[in-house]
């Protein structure tokens, strides 16, 4: 059976979360509110073998851990620094998902930014940034 890693992007009322093998591919990523992640991580381990937990270390952070911890005896848990990862987070969005005329538009004339929220998409760059770190290591 494969393994995966599971990302997690905490915020203050929701988390983002991202599902990755070894090889830095996605397998599948979401954003919960914090009174969901729970059921919802659970369900994600009874579809996949994850290894390791990789939690961000911004905004909510502790909350996360303890909860994780508390429900997740066995797993482990490691923290990456999340600094620029909305950045990151929303450059990759529009990579994916290119913003229409009208869009580049606004955003010309005004410091228009994305209403989205792209706590899954930091997750899945926190995930690849944790995989990065093992490479340099090896």
């Amino acid at each position: 059976m494969d393994k995966y890693l599971l990302a997690l992007d905490p915020g203050s009322d929701k988390v983002g979360t991202a599902v990755l093998d070894y090889q830095a591919q996605e397998k599948e990523k979401t954003i919960v509110k914090i009174d969901e992640l729970i059921d919802h991580l659970k369900e994600i381990f009874k579809i996949y073998q994850i290894e390791e937990i990789i939690i961000g270390n911004g905004t909510g952070a502790e909350k996360i851990i303890k909860m994780v911890k508390n429900n997740f005896k066995q797993s482990k848990i490691s923290l990456v620094e999340e600094e620029f990862t909305t950045e990151e987070a929303q450059a990759r969005y529009l990579q994916e998902k290119p913003m229409s005329n009208y869009e580049k538009l606004l955003r010309k004339i005004v410091s228009w930014k994305l209403k989205k929220p792209l706590d899954d998409y930091a997750a899945l760059i926190i995930g690849e940034k944790y995989l990065e770190k093992l490479d340099k290591k090896q």
